[in-house]
């Protein structure tokens, strides 16, 4: 029974697997060729995420036994800290890592939509990014070299998604200080 059961698994992960690989290959990694549609691109755009995001997960699940959400600023950073505004700034899509408030639970690590609950903010914003419309700069909080999104969540999904090497953003470096430190600011 447990091996009839095992195999049933191999042969799922096998499968989705060999559907991942296929896509892979005929749409390439970053496929934005599309239909010349904004809405029908922006539809197969986030059906493509939420698939990468299905076989990733999936395959995450059998190995760790656990969902890979994106990571929380104050899960690594430790207080104390200060906050420093570094003005608006172009920074690679590939540095922003995770979140400063809660938005962890819509996208995994790699800013993949976990559910259909993001299909309708993340459409809007990828038809508009398929138009060629002008968004307002993301805003993230830095730390040592990472990016941390505080506003702007789908405009990355999209960005992602689109393979935009690239992106606008409102940059506030968090700067650690010590104990002491933070003690004689306080005071």
């Amino acid at each position: 029974m447990l091996s009839e059961f095992l195999l049933y698994l191999v042969e799922i992960v096998a499968l989705v697997g060999g559907i991942l690989l296929v896509e892979r290959i005929v749409a390439g990694p970053h496929s934005t060729a599309g239909t010349g549609y904004a809405r029908v691109d922006s539809a197969f755009d986030f059906d493509r995420l939420r698939r990468k995001q299905y076989g990733a997960g999936v395959l995450r699940v059998l190995r760790h036994g656990r969902r890979s959400t994106l990571p929380l600023l104050q899960d690594v950073a430790r207080e104390p800290w200060q906050l420093r505004e570094a003005g608006e700034q172009l920074i690679p899509v590939a540095s922003i890592v995770g979140s400063v408030d809660g938005a962890s639970q819509l996208f995994d690590r790699n800013f993949r939509p976990v559910s259909d609950r993001a299909r309708a903010r993340l459409g809007s914003v990828l038809v508009a990014m398929h138009q060629g419309e002008p968004f307002p700069p993301i805003e993230v909080w830095a730390w040592r070299g990472k990016y941390y999104v505080l506003d702007g969540h789908h405009r990355v999904a999209a960005a992602r998604a689109l393979g935009s090497d690239y992106i606008s953003a409102q940059v506030t470096e968090v700067v650690e200080v010590s104990h002491y430190e933070a003690k004689t600011v306080r005071a």
